[in-house]
């Protein structure tokens, strides 16, 4: 397989992720409408562990050993235990819009990071990239109308700090990825992950009465496990064997413009001014990424 191939697959699974992300936000919404977040973000983890250990013994992958598993137990903490805690919590206390508005500055916190830890450069293309990307995003979400009223505050806090935690967790776990199987990894990282969130969830799980959910309830829990957990998690860790984090975490600019396109194609929406321009700077900042990748490889 040529480079470009193997980078078309990196574009693709990249794409792919922001897809079922972009959905994520408005089903998740309902899921915490009628589960406690503590039980669901129990649940949530817990299913996807089942799911990826089983297909990780029956496909015979290899998991990482030694000091590798310790580092990628941390990088649980922050990608997968508090991640997921604070974004339910939050999200059950905010509005999807404020949430999507927020966690559009993970390229930001994962590029922050990176360069901090010295493990890229940081050049004038990824600034231009970044700089783009985020006018359209906040161009979409209406930022000139955002403002901290003290009804959403904590949740806008709450997923603030679940931003940061997943920034940090994109440019730590890149350190490991070029040297193991994703499926593997990723195993390993819902292993140590749901561990830590069952000591925060586990009492309110057991507690649900799950016979009073519907099946649309079910429905909508199984997408959030099987697409915008199992699979997001697993192709985010694909990516990042193949590639810098800062281009990874850049894609995370499609999530809310996939998100009102779908709403314009599905619910029938008015297609608005803000989504042309928030597409086209997208497009500009991912454009201005993938050259700056060709001209110096990844």
């Amino acid at each position: 397989m040529t480079d470009e191939q193997k980078q078309g697959r990196v574009r693709a699974a990249l794409v792919t992720v922001q897809m079922l992300f972009g959905i994520n936000y408005l089903v998740s919404k309902q899921v915490v409408g009628v589960l406690d977040p503590a039980a669901w973000a129990t649940l949530r983890a817990t299913s996807a562990l089942v799911i990826l250990g089983a297909a990780a013994l029956l496909l015979r992958r290899r998991f990482p050993r030694g000091r590798d598993v310790w580092y990628l137990a941390g990088c649980a903490m922050l990608g997968v235990t508090l991640n997921q805690i604070l974004f339910l919590e939050g999200l059950s206390r905010t509005t999807p819009a404020h949430a999507s508005l927020i966690c559009a500055q993970i390229p930001l916190f994962t590029l922050a990071a990176a360069v901090a830890m010295r493990r890229e450069p940081l050049t004038g293309a990824k600034v231009a990239a970044l700089v783009s990307g985020m006018i359209g995003v906040m161009v979409l979400l209406e930022v000139d109308r955002f403002s901290l009223e003290s009804e959403y505050l904590v949740g806008d806090l709450l997923v603030l700090t679940n931003a940061v935690c997943f920034g940090l967790f994109v440019a730590l776990s890149g350190r490991v990825m070029a040297r193991h199987d994703p499926l593997g990894a990723v195993t390993v990282v819902f292993l140590f992950g749901s561990a830590g969130i069952a000591l925060y969830g586990a009492d309110e799980l057991l507690a649900t009465a799950f016979g009073t959910l519907s099946s649309g309830d079910f429905g909508r829990m199984a997408y959030v496990v099987v697409g915008a957990t199992v699979g997001t998690y697993f192709l985010n860790l694909f990516a990042l064997k193949h590639t810098q984090a800062s281009r990874v975490a850049l894609y995370i600019f499609l999530q809310p413009v996939v998100a009102t396109t779908l709403s314009v194609a599905i619910l029938g929406e008015a297609l608005t001014w803000r989504l042309l321009v928030a597409g086209a700077l997208v497009l500009v900042s991912l454009s201005l990424r993938e050259r700056s990748r060709r001209v110096r490889p990844a």
